[in-house]
C-alpha cells in the first residue's frame, strides 16, 4: 500500500520498522492518518521483530484533528474514536517491542498514541500532555486507564485534571516518559542502539516476556468504563463551544 500520511522505513537489515508519521502541520490524528497506521500495524505484524513509531520532521502529534472531529455527529465521534482505541490496543499487543519518539509535542490522543509503545523517549524542549478537561471531554482512547497503570492515580489525577502541558523534564519525572535527550539526533541515535541491543536475544523469549508482563496489567472492562464516561462529555458545553471555532 503507498501512504499518505505514514513513511516506513527498515532498519537493521529488515529487522525492525520505523513508523514516521507526516500529516502537516501538527501531525492530528485524522481519520486518514488512523486508517493508514492501522493498515501498517496489521501489515508489519508478521514482518518485524521491532517497531519505532516518530515524527518526519514535524512534532510527534498534537492529537486529534479538531477541524474534522467538529464536523461529526455524536456517534460518528465515538465511532472514530473506538477506531483510535482498537488501533492503540493493537499497537500495544504487537509481540515485539515497540518504542515511540516524542519531538516538539504530544498531546492528547498523540500521548495516547505514545502510551500504547512499551518505551517512550522524548527530547527536552517536547511538551507532553492531555488537554482534554481544557475543551470539555477526557482522554478517550486509553489514556486514562494506561497512564493511571503507569504512574498511579495520584500522578495521573494531576496529568488529567490540569490539563496542564507539562514539559519533557516533568514527564521525565513522573515517569510518563523513560529517557530524555538534548535533541532528536540524540534521540534516534540511542533508539536505535537500545532497540538493536534488545533484538540480540531470543525472539520467542521476548514475545512471552511481553507478553507476561502485559497480562500483570489486564483489567478487561477499564477501558470499557473509559469509553462510557467519554460518552458523556459529548454533551459538555465547552466542547460545543470549543468545536464550533473550528468551523468557522
Amino acid at each position: 500500500m503507498k501512504y499518505k500520511f505514514l513513511n516506513l522505513v527498515e532498519k537493521l537489515d529488515g529487522k525492525y520498522i520505523d513508523i514516521h508519521l507526516d500529516n502537516p502541520p501538527v501531525n492530528a490524528l485524522s481519520k486518514s492518518l488512523i486508517n493508514e497506521l492501522n493498515f501498517a500495524i496489521d501489515d508489519i505484524r508478521y514482518k518485524y521483530s521491532g517497531l519505532i513509531i516518530r515524527s518526519s520532521k514535524l512534532g510527534f502529534s498534537a492529537g486529534a484533528d479538531l477541524k474534522e472531529r467538529a464536523k461529526m455527529c455524536e456517534n460518528e465521534t465515538l465511532t472514530t474514536l473506538k477506531n483510535y482505541k482498537d488501533l492503540f490496543k493493537k499497537i500495544e499487543l504487537l509481540p515485539f517491542p515497540t518504542i515511540a519518539l516524542l519531538d516538539k509535542y504530544a498531546l492528547g490522543g498523540g500521548l495516547e498514541l505514545s502510551l500504547a509503545a512499551d518505551f517512550r523517549f522524548a527530547v527536552k524542549s517536547c511538551i507532553i500532555g492531555f488537554p482534554e478537561t481544557s475543551i470539555g471531554i477526557i482522554p478517550g482512547a486509553g489514556g486514562t486507564q494506561r497512564l493511571t497503570k503507569l504512574i498511579g492515580l495520584s500522578k495521573s489525577k494531576k496529568w488529567i485534571f490540569s490539563a496542564k502541558k507539562f514539559t519533557a523534564v516533568d514527564a521525565y519525572r513522573d515517569n510518563v516518559i523513560d529517557e530524555i535527550f538534548e535533541n532528536q539526533e540524540e534521540m534516534c541515535k540511542y533508539a536505535n542502539g537500545f532497540m538493536k541491543e534488545i533484538l540480540q536475544n531470543c525472539k520467542i523469549a521476548l514475545q512471552a516476556a511481553k507478553i507476561s508482563i502485559n497480562s500483570s496489567n489486564d483489567s478487561s472492562n477499564e477501558e470499557d468504563v473509559e469509553f462510557r464516561e467519554y460518552k458523556k462529555t459529548l454533551e459538555s458545553p465547552i466542547r460545543k463551544k470549543i468545536l464550533e471555532q473550528y468551523l468557522k
